[in-house]
């Protein structure tokens, strides 16, 4: 997709970058990202400094948070899902598959469906982060479970992830991120 369109912005080469901002752009494509493959840092690119910013968030959350990392994807995927947002789910529905999350989640998931098949540390999971999503807050008591699920720095960093893929989500919505012909999301 280099010099196409992912999205509703056209694609930034390396090339249409100032030398400051091409080592930002070599940063955010240094790892799991391809150059013009789309995604939510195809459209961030347009803003290379906030771009940059939010490349460092991310890093954070997946190379130094203390969640999970299945409870990292029960977290992504609970809210583009709720945000009915397919880029992301697309990508993330691997990795959830990778670190081993349970098929009976990831399907509920996909379903909507209520929570019953879930244990009930993923309902817990899944009902903060929706909480968070629809309400912008957990109530009391669903706070004191979390809080004593996860401990104080893995339940700050779940609302951290909640926030930033709130973020990437709305990015990939509001772009009009699409996912390759033939993939199934949901």
């Amino acid at each position: 997709m280099a010099g196409g369109k992912m999205g509703k912005l056209p694609n930034v080469t390396r090339d249409q970058l100032s030398k400051e901002n091409q080592a930002l752009f070599d940063r955010i494509y240094s790892g799991v990202r391809t150059p013009g493959g789309g995604g939510p840092y195809a459209m961030l690119i347009h803003s290379p400094a906030m771009a940059g910013h939010f490349d460092a968030v991310e890093d954070f959350f997946r190379n130094n948070s203390k969640l999970d990392q299945v409870d990292k994807e029960l977290i992504i995927l609970t809210i583009t899902r709720a945000m009915n947002v397919r880029f992301p789910w697309s990508r993330h529905e691997i990795r959830a598959k990778q670190v081993g999350m349970r098929p009976e989640a990831l399907e509920t998931l996909r379903a909507n469906a209520p929570l019953d098949a879930l244990n009930t540390h993923e309902r817990l999971i899944i009902e903060m982060t929706r909480a968070l999503l629809h309400e912008r807050r957990m109530p009391d008591e669903m706070f004191a479970r979390a809080q004593a699920e996860l401990g104080n720095e893995r339940l700050v960093d779940a609302i951290g992830l909640v926030a930033y893929y709130n973020f990437i989500s709305m990015v990939s919505r509001t772009f009009d991120l699409g996912v390759p012909p033939g993939t199934v999301t949901f």
